[in-house]
């Protein structure tokens, strides 16, 4: 990822690649003066958020919503502007940015740096006139490398421990005493998804000022009237071949091409026997997922074979008894 930054400003500062939709870079810091962001932030929605990308170091671990916040409220207006800020450190590697404002400014197919606070019109005036720039004031970039905090940490953690540890919760996810019961009789269910909020959520008010309940505590939303199920989903249990050639009866209809397939848990490259994922892989002819419990209990589904699909703001769940379908 450096090798491919680097060779996108030359050693003189410029380059001939096309292939950035943007034609300004600007690398920030939480750090600048607040008026300088603003203005900035103002200047690129002037012209097109979409022509402008701003660019930051990283962020403290697990505060990345705190920065992003911070950001959002220079905005002219929070809730309606949206400027491009993207964590990049690898830019701030490759072009060797240590202080900023640092602007990249495409022109006539090459890039210029011009560094120091000036107006992002400056910044192009400049880069016009060709070369690299020293403008205005300099600032201390106030996040970490986000990058060398990673590595930091991955040097000192102890990863046959996590390993471990992972494959105690897959073991104890895919419990073998985790199934489902045949379907015995063909039938249709209906499920409607939830969410309940566990805590008020609120959100900064208007122009910044105080704070608005988004939800309330106790509030229960239904899934569907806010997202969708994207396919089909359909539930097996892989070690009842009468389910298995089912299922690959449905795989060949139009309608289920786009499926996905979850098997239960106990099916699952089991130790001294069972069915192996990468045979289903091939049976299905698609990559095959365990059916964890909660998620059973997501999609409403009591038992398997079963086809859960969207049917306006619920989940139709079908069953199918394997032996009646010779």
């Amino acid at each position: 990822m450096r090798e491919s930054y680097s060779k996108q400003v030359s050693p003189e500062g410029e380059t001939a690649t096309n292939a950035l939709d943007f034609d300004v870079q600007i690398f920030i810091s939480s750090g600048m003066p607040e008026g300088v962001l603003r203005s900035l932030f103002r200047q690129a929605l002037d012209e097109g958020a979409k022509r402008v990308r701003f660019v930051v170091r990283g962020f403290e671990p697990q505060k990345v919503g705190e920065l992003l916040k911070k950001l959002r409220m220079l905005l002219p207006d929070p809730y309606k502007d949206d400027v491009l800020v993207e964590v990049d450190p690898n830019a701030f590697r490759a072009y060797n940015v240590t202080e900023v404002p640092v602007y990249l400014v495409k022109n006539k197919d090459k890039w210029y740096s011009v560094k120091g606070t000036v107006s992002i019109d400056g910044a192009r005036e400049r880069a016009r006139k060709g070369g690299n720039y020293k403008a205005g004031e300099l600032y201390a970039i106030a996040e970490p490398d986000i990058l060398s905090v990673i590595e930091e940490r991955s040097k000192k953690y102890d990863w046959e421990s996590a390993f471990a540890r992972a494959r105690s919760r897959a073991a104890q996810n895919l419990k073998p005493n985790f199934d489902l019961p045949t379907v015995v009789q063909d039938s249709t269910d209906f499920f409607v998804p939830t969410f309940t909020v566990p805590e008020d959520v609120t959100g900064p008010g208007p122009d910044g000022k105080g704070t608005v309940v988004l939800a309330k505590e106790g509030q229960t939303f239904r899934l569907l009237d806010h997202t969708k199920l994207q396919v089909p989903v359909i539930a097996v249990d892989a070690t009842d071949e009468r389910q298995v050639r089912l299922v690959q009866s449905w795989l060949r209809r139009p309608e289920y091409k786009g499926a996905d397939v979850f098997i239960v848990g106990s099916t699952i490259q089991a130790p001294g026997g069972g069915v192996a994922m990468e045979e289903l892989v091939r049976k299905f002819n698609r990559p095959v997922f365990p059916l964890f419990k909660r998620l059973g209990e997501r999609f409403g589904i009591q038992a398997v074979p079963a086809i859960v699909e969207q049917d306006g703001d619920r989940l139709r769940i079908r069953y199918f008894n394997p032996q009646t379908k010779g």
